[in-house]
């Protein structure tokens, strides 16, 4: 299920005609933005999320709405328009705080949605000190010391 949706689009930008070309032009820059909403949030959150949270409903509209906008009427800078830079840059910014975790994403009743419990690690390997007591704290640093048959091993080995 896509964030956004064409109808959206179309009423952001009423001055695209609502053709078979612009639909599938707007169609492909909702699967762009949704994939970069989800792979900046995909680490914190299960993605694709759905039903879709208003505030993501609206990144997406905006990073397609600028995306549209621009293989329509921004070909050469003479029709450029500041406002949907803005629109771009500011989704990305409340994308990257999501992601970091100064915001929360919500649902449509205001509830937190649910983060992932875990990152990801297809790949990774855990720290060894995942779940484990580090023996450092076992006893006192001044009584560490190395094995004699350690030293006796590196020694033999050199």
């Amino acid at each position: 299920m896509a964030y956004a949706s064409t109808t959206s689009i179309l009423l952001i930008l009423p001055a695209l005609a609502n053709t078979t070309t612009v639909t599938n032009v707007i169609t492909r820059h909702i699967v762009k933005s949704d994939a970069l909403i989800d792979g900046k949030i995909g680490r914190r959150y299960t993605t694709p999320i759905s039903p879709t949270p208003p505030l993501l409903g609206s990144i997406s509209e905006d990073i397609t709405a600028y995306l549209t906008y621009r293989s329509f009427v921004m070909q050469d800078n003479t029709n450029r328009l500041d406002y949907f830079d803005e629109l771009k840059e500011q989704a990305f910014s409340v994308l990257d705080e999501i992601r970091d975790g100064k915001m929360d994403l919500l649902n449509s009743t205001g509830g937190l949605i649910e983060e992932r419990s875990t990152e990801s690690t297809s790949g990774v390997l855990d720290s060894s000190t995942k779940d484990y007591q580090s023996f450092f704290d076992i006893d006192d640093e001044l009584e560490w010391k190395f094995d004699d048959d350690l030293k006796n091993s590196v020694s033999d080995g050199r």
